[in-house]
């Protein structure tokens, strides 16, 4: 049975809230699967793509409380953009 859209969306958030449980603690490697978690949440929301660059960008920040902030952040902004709720 094929996936539904909404079923890959909360794949690639969870690709995402999986990095930024890694982001915690160390910096993140961007791979070509998270590149392409949130090349598909910005196709699948439309609209402003710096807040999915923002996350991108702040992955291997080396600076732990910075990178930490504003993965959260920019993590926040990507469920709200998509009109969801971050449990």
């Amino acid at each position: 049975m094929p996936l539904g859209v909404e079923e890959l969306r909360d794949r690639a958030l969870a690709a995402l809230e999986e990095a930024a449980a890694y982001s915690r603690r160390q910096p993140v490697e961007r791979t070509k699967a998270l590149g392409f978690a949130l090349a598909f949440l910005w196709a699948y929301c439309g609209g402003d793509r710096s807040i999915f660059v923002w996350f991108w960008r702040s992955l291997p920040d080396p600076n732990a409380i910075g990178r930490s902030q504003n993965v959260n952040a920019s993590l926040n902004a990507i469920y709200r953009a998509l009109g969801l709720e971050r449990g």
